[in-house]
């Protein structure tokens, strides 16, 4: 099946929305806000290699080309490094700012949202889980620690996912 680029794309952006504003969602229950996040995403070359990968997950018949992958693959990388709100931006975690750590947060519980609720993926139960299973073995320091562990709890109880579901619906 071949499927226009323009819908491939108008897709990703539609998702890429959704996506941050559900971190946002998250951001302002800890008082925070995070306009730019993920801005790399609408621009080329990132914007192709994510709208083919963002389109796949959410349309399960549709299969990503080798070519495709590899486009992924490479603006993933360069996003990850580039952005302060990824771990392998940084080279210590006690270089990570609690603004840059909050934003981080908010993207695992966006992320988290979207493979639990909208793909279905559920590879992590709960951002707890994520953390526990994935990060938790970084070298955070002990502030560090607690104040991800005050993010999560907070985030987690005071979060209402009725209203994050009709944030995805722009989807449908």
């Amino acid at each position: 099946m071949n499927i226009p680029i323009e819908e491939i794309i108008n897709f990703h952006i539609k998702r890429t929305n959704c996506h941050v504003q559900t971190l946002n969602y998250f951001a302002q229950i800890l008082g925070y806000h995070f306009p730019e996040h993920d801005s790399d995403k609408y621009k080329e070359p990132y914007i192709f290699g994510y709208a083919y990968c963002n389109y796949a997950k959410h349309h399960k018949n549709c299969v990503m080309l080798p070519q495709q992958k590899e486009i992924f693959a490479k603006v993933h990388e360069e996003h990850h490094k580039m952005q302060p709100h990824h771990i392998e931006h940084y080279t210590s975690m006690q270089d990570i700012s609690n603004i840059a750590l909050t934003e981080m947060l908010c993207d695992w519980h966006s992320a988290n949202f979207e493979q639990n609720f909208i793909t279905n993926e559920n590879e992590f139960s709960s951002i707890s889980d994520f953390f526990q299973k994935e990060m938790s073995k970084l070298d955070w320091s002990k502030k560090q620690l607690e104040y991800i562990n005050m993010v999560i709890e907070k985030i987690s109880t005071t979060s209402n996912y009725e209203e994050i579901k009709q944030i995805w619906e722009a989807l449908n």
